[in-house]
């Protein structure tokens, strides 16, 4: 019984509002269940280095002013191969605008500034990430969107002002060999 304790993946669900994942930390600060009450714009989180092997941030970085800092904070609470699951809207989705409390929007590659081999616009972190997947997501027609990130300078650049985006799923690995 021990041993599958020990063995147990420690999730953190970061912003985790309506969606309490049930084995997970749970962490928000209005939600009405959450295990912990923290607001994510308030660093450092209230955890220690190495503390998970998965984390989630699904529809929350938007709302935050430092990206950056908050991509630092995940780095260091994610063990080495933790994995990184973040859901933003896409710059051009109509629910970025929709919502008040959205700071920013996101692109195909914005978070290609935290991977050793990123060919995104200079250095602004001291720490890595590994991009392990990354796609579109549909409104309508999935197939549409699987076939449109096969393509995503041109979705970005071009598509996507034609066809509505919602927005993009990215899975990160967390690399701390340096």
């Amino acid at each position: 019984m021990k041993q599958e304790e020990d063995r147990r993946e420690r999730v953190a669900n970061l912003g985790s509002g309506r969606d309490y994942l049930a084995g997970a930390i749970n962490v928000d600060l209005y939600a009405e269940k959450a295990d912990i009450r923290h607001d994510l714009a308030s660093i450092p989180y209230p955890f220690d280095d190495n503390s998970f092997d998965r984390i989630r941030m699904l529809n929350i970085i938007e709302h935050l002013d430092n990206p950056i800092d908050v991509m630092r904070e995940i780095h260091r609470i994610g063990a080495d191969g933790c994995l990184v699951d973040i859901r933003v809207p896409h710059f051009r989705s109509a629910s970025l605008y929709e919502d008040i409390t959205h700071v920013r929007g996101f692109a195909w590659r914005t978070f290609d500034v935290f991977l050793g081999d990123g060919t995104v616009y200079g250095e602004y972190a001291d720490f890595r990430f590994e991009m392990v997947s990354r796609a579109y997501t549909p409104y309508l027609f999935p197939w549409l969107y699987r076939l449109l990130s096969r393509f995503p300078v041109l979705t970005d650049n071009l598509l996507s002002k034609y066809i509505p985006m919602a927005s993009i799923e990215f899975r990160l690995r967390v690399s701390k060999v340096r």
